[in-house]
């Protein structure tokens, strides 16, 4: 079966599972293709851009995903969780003839939202969807970590810098996709990898540089198997301290990896499975950055989850449909950041709660509709009534898109800019292209510092700087004329500095958002093609598109090649 995207106009195909799926879950078929409902869904996380504002409640200032100038109020942690206020003083009536998203979108603009997602963290608030961490900075879609900065995408790292998509690891910088491993640099697609530098899709490797595709490997340096002697004369031989050795030494690194072969895509312990950086799963269907799960389709970011659609950044669930950041849900449907819930439809930043419909900020609540709180048979009574209105009354969008039941919600209720948000990571657009589909664009936020270093001005090699170095404002060598959110100016921070000292790093001259972008282009997109094995030629999927150069090898040839 396939039906036209209203949003893209592309076919796009109904598998039979995913009819399977919707049936089970009692909603109609999607009218929008996979990838426009991803786009739609990312759109209402912000996850990495910073705001100083004020509380609206305490009126202190603190930092907050949100602008100062959006309709609803914004409350600090404290505020939030305090007894000062109550959501269901927001609640209202259903009125029947209203459009159901136009009365959600009233509820959305006057309940107060949480700032910013930090939670049982010490000194962290610099962070974002940040959850048990120590001494993080800048560190983002992270949790159980500690003394960390300019990371995205962790789970119990200490000391990593510059990192995205690293678990379980320490004493790293500029990783890429990384498991169990310590005291490394440059690595990309790895697990076990101790004292070891510009290495890809290594396994159970130490003290060795310059390879790719390598197993239990050590003393290894660009092509050479050597002595642990002769490894460390050839190491003591590198300056690594110095900007300019480090570009070389880069160079020759993707110089390397360009003569490699590569897997089609990286799944591990997988079993039926289609997507890419996959672990412990089984019958997922275009996922992407998951481990434990069981009948995942069209998701990513997810974990220990079963029977679950078009999800992100989501753990520990069962049976969801169209949700973003949520944990630990059980038969929910179009949520946004819900929490420790079950039976809820249409929910936003609810926690603890059950048999919810069109809710905003409720704690502890069951059986309301719109904030207001009704008896169990009242409640079962009226969502039907409403989800059949959902369906003869559909709400129109700004550009003629219809929303019925079974929509996510509609992208022009979300405030986040198109360029703050997490679908400028995965879907990314210029100012024009996203205005023209009607999302949202804020163009740079005025900077009140200027810088007193230039990029040329930073010392080439760590031994040569100074403490005082962290009273500077260095200016980004892009300069903003890049299209990674570059923030024009950066500085060094103390623990940072003492960091790039002791693993003889110099020092950065780009920004964080720049170093952010630039550590994901050098990733697989969450995209799958057609294209053929280049050893055996069988027709596979790959995170690779065909035009790309890379040699790309199907499992079973990989497998053979490489263990």
């Amino acid at each position: 079966m396939k039906k036209t995207c209203q949003a893209c106009n592309k076919e796009f195909p109904l598998e039979k599972e995913d009819l399977d799926f919707y049936e089970k879950i009692k909603v109609p078929s999607p009218t929008f293709c996979p990838d426009c409902r991803a786009q739609r869904r990312f759109i209402w996380r912000n996850e990495r851009t910073l705001y100083k504002r004020p509380c609206d409640l305490c009126k202190k200032d603190f930092i907050s995903i949100y602008r100062k100038d959006v309709p609803f109020p914004v409350y600090c942690h404290a505020c939030y969780h305090s007894d000062k206020w109550d959501p269901l003083d927001y609640g209202q009536e259903y009125d029947k003839s209203k459009n159901f998203f136009a009365q959600i979108k009233e509820l959305l603009e006057k309940v107060p939202r949480l700032g910013i997602w930090v939670v049982q963290c010490t000194n962290s608030d610099y962070s974002n969807q940040s959850y048990n961490n120590k001494n993080c900075y800048l560190a983002f879609g992270i949790r159980d970590s500690e003394d960390s900065a300019y990371t995205a995408k962790n789970v119990k790292i200490k000391n990593v810098y510059d990192s995205t998509y690293v678990h379980y690891s320490e004493n790293l910088y500029e990783c890429l996709n990384l498991d169990k491993s310590y005291g490394s640099t440059f690595v990309e697609e790895g697990e076990g990898v101790v004292d070891s530098h510009y290495l890809a899709s290594c396994r159970n490797i130490t003290n060795s540089m310059g390879g790719t595709n390598l197993r239990s490997v050590n003393n290894y340096f660009f092509g050479e198997r050597l002595s642990p002697e002769e490894y460390k004369k050839k190491t003591e031989g590198v300056d690594f301290g110095s900007r300019k050795t480090r570009a070389d030494l880069l160079k020759k690194f993707e110089d390397l990896k360009k003569n490699s072969i590569v897997r089609s895509t990286k799944q591990i312990n997988c079993v039926n499975c289609i997507g890419d950086h996959l672990e412990n799963s089984k019958d997922c269907h275009y996922v992407f950055d998951g481990f434990d799960l069981d009948k995942a389709r069209y998701s990513s970011w997810v974990f220990s989850s079963k029977d679950i659609s078009d999800c992100f950044g989501m753990g520990s669930s069962e049976l969801i449909y169209e949700a973003i950041s949520p944990e630990e849900v059980n038969n929910c449907k179009f949520l946004m950041a819900t929490d420790t819930s079950h039976d809820v439809e249409y929910g936003l930043f609810c926690q603890s709660s059950g048999f919810l419909f069109g809710c905003v900020g409720l704690r502890s609540k069951e059986y309301c509709v719109l904030n207001k709180q009704y008896a169990k048979e009242e409640y079962n009574k009226l969502i039907e009534e409403i989800k059949e209105d959902m369906q003869n009354n559909p709400y129109v969008d700004k550009k003629g898109i219809k929303y019925r039941y079974g929509e996510f919600f509609p992208s022009e209720f979300c405030h986040t800019p198109y360029n703050d948000s997490t679908a400028q990571e995965y879907y990314p657009l210029t100012k024009e292209e996203a205005l023209k589909k009607g999302f949202i664009w804020k163009d740079g936020k005025a900077r009140s510092y200027h810088p007193t270093l230039e990029a040329k001005e930073v010392p080439d090699n760590i031994k040569n700087v100074e403490d005082a170095i962290t009273k500077e404002v260095i200016a980004c060598a892009h300069g903003e004329k890049c299209s990674h959110q570059c923030t024009q100016a950066f500085k060094i921070i103390p623990q940072e500095l003492q960091f790039y000292k002791k693993m003889k790093i110099p020092l950065p001259i780009l920004c964080p958002n720049c170093r952010h972008f630039e550590r994901l282009g050098r990733r697989t997109p969450m995209r799958l093609w057609n294209r053929a094995c280049a050893k055996c030629s069988k027709e596979i999927m790959s995170s690779y598109a065909p035009n790309r150069p890379e040699i790309v090898y199907c499992e079973k040839c990989y497998q053979a090649e490489v263990y």
